[in-house]
């Protein structure tokens, strides 16, 4: 019996699928057809759920190496078996149903179309259930008879590219590309170098198929993120804007300096594999020597060392060569960019400075304007000071004059109230000595007086 980890990775991955281990995984098996009449809901159901194991076994990689494309044959049957359910009967339905939605697309009609981003509205995972309904009591075009799953799967085997899956691969994809183009030459790829440098970063846990890269390439042709001619893809320059993006176009410079990348690349690994066979015969001569092997053998071993290391050198040298080269294709297509760039930003500054606004005689009037409002706006604010310089003079005299009153009013009424005390003292003679009634009458008089003097020398200083 096979382990968990010799298990075949599709069939651990449909185990871990929840309805895989209950019965409805026998209804989807099941023949639907007949079902669309009689229970529209389960038979919906049974296309939803169809829809999204397809679509993510695709993705994982667990139905073909492409993980773009769906490939619908007696293999994918064969490998969707399971258990006592058997193969799925309806799988011609299911594709079928799926192409006329969309959500599957032939791949030869997906690459010759002109909008390819037209056969993925939303996403597959996210769409509601009413919208599956809704294609069940909608569809057309598909047979539903009594040999329909005979029928369209007759009909429907061929190769399918999922839009949706096309989507997110961009998605995923077009915000690491800033940092990937820096130069020219890195933006210039054949579908092998794309699917080498780029193909692991576009949907997770899997890298893409060349396969799936010719499909990824023309979906972002068509959406002006590059040029793709069918063998060379190129980038548009970071940050480009959709103008300049649309103008791509691919060169014979562009296929030459691809060819050179290619030798280059060849070069590097023709290195490596001399670099290899040199340590091998350099063991392979040590081992026949400590063996005590003939002299001659050992010779023969040396001396082939010896023709590896010095077709190696001619290597090294060649590779060094044409770096060269490559460096300076890089540089004049860097000089070329900035010059393109000011030869735009000359003609942009030529355009500005033809405006009217900026000629010599617009600019004296609007000076002039300037200066008279300028001159204008300083009256109004001198008339303004003049009259709150006005509200705020103050009458000196008639401030001393208040003061004054202030002054006689406070000794007017300390005056009455020594008379009151006055008053009070009089009255309460009787308990208290004439002596000490008038002393203490005096010493208040005095008091009264003192406060009074002291008060107006406040005033006075």
């Amino acid at each position: 019996m096979a382990t968990a980890a010799d298990e075949d990775p599709l069939r651990a991955h449909l185990r871990s699928i929840p309805e895989y281990s209950t019965a409805k995984v026998n209804f989807y098996y099941s023949s639907l057809p007949s079902r669309k009449d009689s229970n529209p809901t389960g038979y919906s159901s049974a296309l939803a759920w169809w829809r999204r194991t397809l679509v993510d076994l695709t993705a994982r990689g667990l139905l073909s190496d492409d993980k773009l494309i769906l490939h619908v044959d007696e293999q994918l049957r064969e490998k969707l078996r399971w258990d006592k359910a058997g193969r799925p009967t309806s799988l011609g339905v299911i594709v079928a149903e799926l192409a006329q939605s969309s959500d599957l697309v032939p791949t030869a009609t997906y690459l010759a179309s002109p909008a390819p981003d037209s056969f993925s509205v939303v996403s597959l995972l996210a769409r509601p259930f009413w919208w599956s309904l809704n294609k069940v009591w909608g569809s057309s075009g598909v047979d539903l008879g009594e040999h329909a799953d005979e029928n369209e799967w007759k009909k429907r085997q061929g190769e399918y590219v999922v839009p949706d899956l096309v989507e997110k691969a961009a998605a995923a994809l077009l915000p690491r590309l800033d940092d990937l183009h820096g130069t020219a030459l890195s933006r210039l790829y054949t579908l092998r170098t794309f699917q080498s440098k780029l193909g692991a970063l576009c949907l997770p846990g899997v890298t893409l198929s060349e396969r799936d890269c010719r499909v990824l390439a023309t979906y972002l042709s068509r959406k002006g993120h590059c040029a793709f001619d069918g063998e060379v893809i190129k980038f548009a320059a970071p940050h480009s804007t959709a103008s300049t993006s649309s103008s791509l176009s691919i060169t014979e410079s562009d296929r030459s300096s691809l060819t050179l990348l290619n030798s280059l690349a060849s070069l590097t690994g023709s290195i490596d594999t001399l670099t290899t066979l040199i340590a091998s015969e350099r063991a392979r001569a040590a081992q026949l020597l400590s063996e005590k092997r003939p002299t001659a053998l050992v010779k023969a071993t040396l001396g082939a060392k010896k023709r590896s290391e010095k077709l190696l050198d001619e290597r090294v040298a060649q590779r060094a060569k044409v770096e060269e080269v490559v460096w300076a294709i890089e540089r004049a297509k860097g000089d070329e960019e900035t010059l393109s760039a000011l030869s735009l930003g000359a003609t942009t500054l030529r355009t500005v400075l033809s405006s009217p606004t900026l000629q010599l005689s617009n600019i004296e009037a609007t000076t002039s304007l300037l200066d008279d409002s300028l001159v204008a706006a300083q009256e109004v604010r001198e008339a303004v000071d003049a009259v709150g310089r006005g509200a705020a003079e103050i009458d000196e005299d008639e401030v001393e004059r208040e003061l004054r009153e202030m002054v006689a009013k406070e000794e007017k009424d300390a005056e009455e109230q020594r008379e009151r005390e006055v008053a009070d003292t009089l009255e309460s003679a009787g308990k208290v000595p004439v002596e000490a009634s008038v002393a203490r009458m005096a010493a208040g008089s005095r008091k009264g007086e003192e406060d009074g003097t002291r008060e107006r020398e406040k005033v006075a200083a």
